[in-house]
């Protein structure tokens, strides 16, 4: 599955950790933009209260050491570039990830919180990926993938196949960033809009679009 990385230009440390190091960094959960992140609604017959409020205790429990990594299905939505690349001034990394990994969750998208009732009451460590593996829809639009793990990293298994760069980057970054690629073997294009929509149009090593 073709997977992109948002980063804006104040962030380059984490790009060049990504070109170079191939992994992704793993933010703890909570620390994520959407103010309702892992909030959930737990739905019960009401006869064991105690039992309902021990249940979301250990759900809460499960949820502390998972850290997530946020990843889009798509490079060419304005509101991603607009928020995850300060304005078409920063980059999309495109590479594989391999949809059947455990680690890997494609975001279901639903009301504002999660939904949790005793019919789908499974252990707890299952219930608390479920509900980070969800989010309101209002997101929709980032169609999101997201890296699940209890690790700071995860580690890429295949090649980082392209860098695309806002058409809004500076030139000195651009440049820096086309020499890095060169030397990574990694495709290098910028953006573009048009009546279509955003493209990606590939940059050769003397600076000039295919």
């Amino acid at each position: 599955m073709k997977v992109y990385k948002f980063r804006g230009p104040e962030q380059m440390d984490f790009v060049f950790d990504i070109l170079f190091n191939k992994q992704l960094y793993c933010a703890e959960w909570h620390t994520l933009n959407d103010p309702v992140e892992g909030v959930f609604v737990y739905s019960h017959s009401g006869s064991n209260q105690e039992s309902a409020t021990n249940f979301m205790k250990k759900v809460e429990q499960a949820k502390q050491p998972l850290r997530v990594c946020s990843l889009s299905k798509t490079f060419d939505d304005h509101l991603l570039w607009a928020h995850y690349a300060s304005g078409f001034s920063g980059v999309a990394i495109e590479f594989e990830i391999d949809a059947t990994e455990d680690e890997v969750v494609d975001i279901t998208y639903r009301g504002v919180f999660a939904g949790v009732n005793e019919s789908n009451s499974a252990d707890p460590s299952s219930v608390a990926r479920a509900v980070l593996s969800s989010k309101y829809d209002a997101w929709s639009y980032e169609k999101e993938i997201r890296i699940l793990t209890t690790d700071i990293f995860y580690k890429l298994k295949n090649p980082i196949k392209k860098l695309i760069a806002g058409h809004r980057m500076s030139q000195p970054l651009f440049d820096a960033l086309r020499i890095v690629c060169e030397k990574l073997d990694i495709e290098i294009a910028r953006t573009g809009i048009g009546d279509e929509g955003i493209d990606a149009d590939y940059v050769s090593p003397y600076g000039a679009s295919r």
